[in-house]
């Protein structure tokens, strides 16, 4: 037992180094350092301390597992026992899980800024999560491997450790007694309260200690501004943001004049789709159509993912409601009018309507058998792209002509791992394959023109099959009556800023996308201002040309502006899974939505040139409505509880 206990003891000293090596590769602790000493010893302290904490369940399993066999252990005649070895099989594991834990976490913020959070998690247990990810069977291969790895090195760690504990140098060290000591236990609890009061002081007063915080993964924010206050201790102002109440959507129940004769809707909207490469030369067959239409050049997606991008353009509010409609299941206003008005509907997509929950918020209300998803049916991309065209243009073939039809596609072929077809290659050279296992920031930057080359491809794929559509239109007559939106669900970034991909920050290349919207006798203009995706549905619902007759204000379902309206927005929302970002013409800020509220504020310019120290400071004092005006916006839906319905 004596040995048991020694070896374990050691094993997880060597295994929280192991962690703590892990999380420094995410931390820049050379900037913090040359910035401000103070700021850089509460880092390194909340560094060591949170390295404890990350083992903290893989030690309480172990000691459980040691205290149940603990009789057993004693009782059995060699030291080597299958009970000892059930305890040492059980640190094995959970330590290999831990390790391996933060081996991911690392690779996630070396690659995409972020650590393991609400999003990630929902990607993993969601069903279609993995899938969306388009990883290759080189990538799930080389992922195994490095579990393997990591629970090997586990136990070279246990075996140095035993081999080590029976060395008379660890025999006579008090350290090891220590460590299982009551005053090991109140040292550290001391640690934890002075530190993390260190943090809730700070953020009463100066809140200067927020982005070291948020460097330190898993960092438990803390405060308390009431135990300062009593003890007479002026703050700063709170500005946390504080919204409660029940979804109240719409706020008033649609009502609408249903046009004599309705239009028809096509509505295409592309996976990952960056403004940029809506050019002549990539795209030119969309390029001809967008020279036909309205075309918005300043047009900001609703969040930095497929999530987000897609909640905005059919909801037309800030995606930080997609909780609530997710919560209550509520889908978008603007179906439940087409519903009314006998519109004809089906839905394509060559990813899946359940992830994201598509299926239980936006699409609420339509029934499973008008909505076709191919993800799962062991094609590429691609080809199920051009499977889900033909089926869509057979639905408006076998339509009922004396009734309109809507019908909504999503493109997954610009998906990383970006696919296409031999005939659509435009860029060279390209990679032939993107193994996420071993990319890193490093291997990135050297290979990014090969990779976006891949993505050129797939957009150029896209281009053919935006084509395919707009040839059956004019083959059918139907440009007359029908209206057409392309839009992207969000960009893509190819390192410009240091990150490949989206759903990591909120700089133009992940969050700026096409828009055209081709309507009937509307004039072709080039629209420069700022729009956003939340402008769809309050263009598509008003009587303006008529679209669907509705006489409700846009309030009544949309935070958005009427795009064929001379009204201009002054500002957009982005979001992503628990941050918000305002852009207006002059800056973005960037802020959780969460119980932490806005107290990690980040600004940049809107050219995403980042503002730090004085600069922000000034910028967020020329900013001061900002807060409130997010704050109407974010509970412009919602209805706030009652007395009789708190308690």
């Amino acid at each position: 037992m004596p040995l048991l206990n020694t070896s374990l003891r050691l094993f997880f000293i060597l295994s929280y180094l192991l962690i703590l090596f892990l999380v420094s590769g995410s931390i820049e602790f050379q900037s913090i350092y040359t910035e401000n000493i103070l700021t850089f010893a509460f880092l390194i302290a909340a560094f060591l301390m949170y390295g404890v904490f990350y083992l903290i369940p893989a030690y309480v399993i172990t000691h459980l597992a040691k205290k149940l066999l603990r009789v057993k252990i004693q009782q059995a005649d060699s030291p080597n026992n299958k009970y000892q070895t059930t305890v040492y099989v059980t640190a094995i594991i959970t330590t290999g899980i831990s390790t391996l834990l933060f081996y991911a976490n690392a690779k996630l913020y070396a690659l995409y800024g972020m650590y393991i959070n609400g999003f990630v998690l929902n990607l993993v247990f969601t069903p279609g999560g993995i899938e969306s990810l388009g990883g290759s069977s080189a990538t799930d291969a080389s992922f195994a491997a490095i579990a393997i790895g990591f629970f090997l090195m586990q136990i070279s760690l246990l075996y140095f450790a035993i081999r080590l504990s029976k060395t008379q140098i660890v025999t006579q060290l008090n350290l090891f007694k220590f460590i299982s000591n009551w005053r090991a236990i109140s040292i550290a609890l001391i640690a934890v309260i002075a530190l993390h009061m260190t943090f809730a002081f700070d953020r009463f007063t100066s809140n200067g200690l927020a982005s070291v915080a948020q460097a330190v993964p898993f960092y438990q924010t803390v405060s308390s501004r009431s135990l300062f206050r009593a003890m007479g201790i002026t703050g700063r102002r709170d500005t946390s943001l504080k919204i409660k109440g029940k979804l109240n959507y719409p706020l008033s129940p649609i009502q609408f004049n249903k046009p004599a004769k309705p239009y028809n809707i096509i509505w295409l909207a592309a996976e990952s789709w960056r403004a940029d490469t809506l050019n002549e030369e990539v795209m030119p067959n969309t390029w001809q159509f967008a020279k036909q239409a309205t075309r918005f050049t300043q047009n900001y997606s609703g969040g930095n993912g497929t999530r987000a991008g897609v909640f905005s353009m059919f909801m037309g509010m800030p995606a930080s409601y997609w909780f609530q409609f997710l919560q209550e299941q509520r889908g978008a206003a603007i179906i439940d009018v087409m519903q009314k008005q006998d519109y004809q509907m089906r839905f394509f997509t060559s990813a899946l309507f359940s992830y994201p929950e598509f299926d239980r918020t936006i699409f609420a209300q339509v029934p499973e058998t008008k909505m076709q998803a191919l993800q799962r049916n062991g094609k590429i991309s691609w080809q199920n792209d051009q499977q889900n065209v033909s089926d869509l243009i057979q639905f408006i073939d076998k339509r009922d002509t004396r009734k309109p039809f809507f019908t909504f596609m999503f493109f997954e072929s610009p998906h990383a791992r970006y696919f296409f077809p031999p005939e659509s290659v435009i860029a060279k050279p390209y990679r032939d394959d993107l193994n996420y296992a071993t990319l890193s920031k490093e291997a990135l930057r050297q290979d990014i023109v090969p990779i976006k080359n891949r993505y050129i491809n797939a957009v150029h794929h896209l281009d053919s099959q935006y084509k395919r559509v707009f040839d059956y239109l004019k083959e059918k007559n139907l440009t007359n009556n029908t209206i057409v939106i392309l839009v992207g669900d969000h960009g893509e970034e190819f390192m410009e800023h240091g990150f490949w991909g989206h759903n990591s920050t909120f700089v133009d290349e992940q969050v700026r996308t096409p828009l055209v919207i081709y309507a009937p006798k509307q004039a072709a203009k080039v629209v420069t201002r700022l729009t956003s995706h939340s402008d769809i549905v309050p263009t598509l619902m008003p009587m303006l040309m008529p679209m669907l007759g509705v006489t409700n204000p846009n309030s009544d379902y949309s935070i958005g502006l009427n795009l064929l309206s001379d009204k201009a927005r002054n500002h957009a929302y982005i979001a992503d899974w628990d941050k918000l970002a305002y852009v207006d013409q002059d800056v973005k800020i960037v802020q959780p939505v969460n119980s932490q509220a806005f107290f990690m504020q980040k600004v940049s310019t809107r050219k995403d040139v980042a503002l730090n120290g004085a600069e922000a400071s000034a910028m967020l004092h020329k900013k001061t409505n900002t807060n409130m005006q997010i704050m109407r916006d974010l509970s412009h839906f919602t209805r706030k509880p009652t007395k009789s319905s708190t308690h």
